[in-house]
């Protein structure tokens, strides 16, 4: 919302362009009104003032009227003087209209643009926590390092033995909730080592832990 709205109150009917729409036959243009174009109560407001001094005008003229006119010529002016006081009563109404429109918009305006403030000031808070959040976050992530290491090693060791396991010696349980191909019993545990991934932050800047194709700097655990 840059911009104040004008009222759209008509001219007269007269007051209208005309577009040209093309029908269904090329030969054919048909032409349709368009809507008038939107005026200020500034606007309306000039307009009155110069239907005012018309009126101010001819009503200074009718007493030459009578003097050197016609009775017809009379009747023709105190036309003109009705049409222009009907016009000023449109234009007073109209004005009202616009000023009270335009009373409305901007309170709609000053509305919404608090609310955009309101906003803006809320989003810079949060930016500056997700800043901190996220100098967390690579601590934390950090953090788990170590913890996975253990993990991936004790499943390796643990896949290592029951691939080799002794004369009637049962498989070594993998030490935490089993988790395989869908939920199937005949398919390899996966560790949770191998499922969590850790990215650091920024694009294409790697990961602090994950299972992804191998970088510079970048650790890189088997899937077990």
């Amino acid at each position: 919302m840059n911009a104040l709205p004008n009222v759209n109150v008509r001219q007269s009917r007269e007051d209208r362009a005309l577009a040209p729409v093309v029908g269904f036959k090329p030969s054919t243009v048909v032409l349709y009104p368009l809507p008038p174009a939107p005026r200020s109560a500034a606007q309306i407001a000039a307009e009155r003032d110069a239907a005012q001094a018309e009126r101010e005008a001819l009503e200074t003229s009718r007493s030459d009227a009578l003097l050197k006119g016609s009775a017809d010529d009379v009747a023709s002016l105190d036309h003109r003087i009705a049409v222009v006081k009907i016009r000023l009563d449109q234009l007073e109404v109209q004005h009202a209209a616009a000023v009270r429109s335009e009373a409305e918009a901007h309170a709609a305006y000053e509305a919404e643009q608090k609310r955009r403030k309101d906003l803006h000031r809320k989003a810079h808070k949060a930016s500056a926590e997700v800043r901190a959040l996220s100098e967390q976050y690579v601590a934390e992530a950090q953090r788990l390092v170590p913890l996975l290491e253990k993990i991936r090693d004790g499943a390796a060791l643990i896949a290592s033995a029951n691939l080799a396991l002794p004369d009637g010696a049962d498989p070594v349980p993998p030490g935490e909730p089993r988790c395989s191909w869908q939920g199937r019993s005949d398919q390899p545990h996966t560790s949770i080592a191998s499922r969590v991934k850790l990215p650091n932050l920024g694009t294409d800047t790697g990961y602090i832990w994950g299972d992804v194709v191998p970088l510079h700097g970048r650790i890189v655990n088997d899937t077990l």
